[in-house]
């Protein structure tokens, strides 16, 4: 399989995962009655064990301590503040507001490439317009009254730095390291090790529920542990600047996942939105990168 082709799947896997997350972070605090820093605690504590038992039941033949682990440790600490900044602003937000106003990040990704020379898709000039416009139309509800809540305003922009502060770094970082899953096992772990020093603030709680328990592994797995996974190992094969649109696709698919799922209906407003967004991502995965 090509690099292109392969690093494309993995980061669309992301997409999935995120999505995934998405819808749980805003259902899990309601359901659990956990409020959203402990869940963000919880997330990487069921994440992280589980990638070092898998690591152990793989008995990888590189070691377990890489030399880039203090970078990794940096990049979880980026990871849980993106995680804590995302549940603070959706208890804040409306989903639709808060997907826009944090899908800047893709944006500053590829400017960050064209400052630095790095791989950026050519027609970036306009696939990046194009995904936002699409965006907008899938997950805005234009007949509705729009309510901004300042502060979730702020938290939100600051998930956007974080995120993509996260896709550059970690595009670097991984190139180095010849196992991605010992090097995504030390960002969770980092991540986890926040999580659990701000217990004094957070608090600990727990699901009295076996759908609370249910709704908090998912969130650990299927919404933490494969996306992160996925994503080291797809930015390192296409770049930061390619996999930061692809993961445009996080809330279109949120929203046809809501719709299968939840019984949501979509309009066709929604539709050309998701089609605009998809149709930008194939235009900017076959465009070739631009010369620095």
């Amino acid at each position: 399989m090509k690099k292109q082709t392969a690093g494309f799947l993995l980061v669309t896997v992301t997409a999935i995962g995120l999505a995934i997350s998405t819808i749980l972070m805003k259902w899990v605090p309601g359901l659990t009655g956990l409020t959203p820093g402990q869940v963000a605690v919880l997330r990487f504590a069921i994440s992280a064990p589980l990638m070092w038992v898998i690591l152990l039941l793989r008995r990888a033949k590189s070691s377990f301590i890489p030399e880039q682990r203090w970078q990794l440790i940096g990049l979880g600490l980026i990871y849980a503040a993106a995680s804590l900044l995302a549940l603070f602003a959706l208890s804040r937000l409306s989903s639709s507001l808060y997907v826009i106003l944090v899908y800047v990040y893709p944006s500053l990704v590829v400017f960050h490439g064209l400052l630095t020379g790095q791989p950026v898709p050519r027609l970036w000039w306009v696939g990046l317009p194009l995904t936002m416009v699409g965006l907008l139309l899938a997950v805005v509800d234009f007949g509705q009254s729009l309510v901004v809540d300042f502060p979730g305003v702020i938290l939100s922009l600051l998930n956007g730095f974080a995120i993509a502060l996260y896709n550059i770094w970690s595009a670097k970082v991984f190139n180095k390291i010849p196992d991605h899953h010992v090097g995504t096992t030390w960002v969770n772990t980092s991540a986890m090790i926040a999580g659990l020093g701000l217990i004094p603030i957070f608090g600990v709680n727990l699901p009295d529920t076996m759908t609370g328990w249910v709704l908090l592994f998912s969130l650990g797995i299927f919404g933490t542990l494969i996306p992160i996974l996925t994503l080291n190992h797809g930015l390192e094969l296409i770049g930061a600047a390619r996999g930061s649109v692809i993961l445009t696709l996080q809330p279109v698919l949120a929203v046809l996942i809501s719709t299968a799922f939840l019984g949501e209906t979509l309009v066709l407003q929604q539709w050309l939105g998701g089609l605009l967004v998809v149709l930008a991502i194939i235009l900017l995965q076959r465009c070739p990168n631009r010369k620095p």
